[in-house]
């Protein structure tokens, strides 16, 4: 089908979405085939990545408590989803739906009156929440997925939230079982950020 064919491109963009499926299989293949003599620094040097960042795309890690193999990891688009709902539920009020998404260790941190009240004085500050945008993912080394991509163990998302009059940057930590180990609403320009 040439572009005569279909005016709109939709065709098109079915076709690349395919091919980006396919070639994602095939580099998954690959990396697996490589994994038996290479390191994942050695492998992450040849995609531009760092091994980390490597590894938590392509490796499993074996769960020290069960000695089963980790369960596959999460998208990248499903957590920037998460990430928006995170910061729509501190927006609401709505800490009840909140808390089963933290790990206990969060929880005792990041209780009811510490989260609303952050909240409450960036609503004091600039307003209230209008929209997100600039949503991702990163590995904790600062590197970015692509929204079609999977990872392993901890992932970051990131948003700018944005407010009446000003704009706060949001950035949710979630573990492997998908729980929010950590949250941060900071000002646009800020310092060194724990995660």
């Amino acid at each position: 089908m040439d572009a005569t064919d279909d005016p709109s491109g939709l065709a098109a963009v079915a076709a690349a979405r395919d091919q980006l499926d396919i070639a994602r299989r095939d580099l998954r293949e690959a990396v697996d085939t490589a994994r038996r003599d290479y390191t994942w620094a050695e492998i992450g040097g040849v995609l531009g990545m760092s091994r980390q960042a490597a590894f938590k795309r392509f490796g499993s890690a074996r769960d020290p408590r069960t000695g089963e193999t980790m369960q596959a990891g999460m998208k990248a688009m499903d957590v920037a989803a998460r990430t928006e709902q995170v910061f729509r539920l501190v927006d609401s009020g709505d800490y009840g739906s909140l808390a089963p998404m933290l790990t206990d260790d969060a929880a005792a941190v990041l209780t009811r009156g510490r989260v609303l009240g952050t909240w409450a004085q960036a609503v004091a500050d600039t307003g209230n929440l209008v929209s997100f945008h600039g949503t991702g993912v990163e590995l904790p080394d600062g590197s970015s997925l692509s929204p079609g991509e999977e990872a392993t163990g901890t992932l970051v998302g990131h948003t700018m939230i944005d407010c009446e009059a000003g704009q706060w940057v949001g950035r949710v930590a979630f573990n492997a079982a998908g729980l929010i180990t950590g949250l941060l609403i900071v000002p646009l320009q800020h310092g060194e950020l724990p995660f």
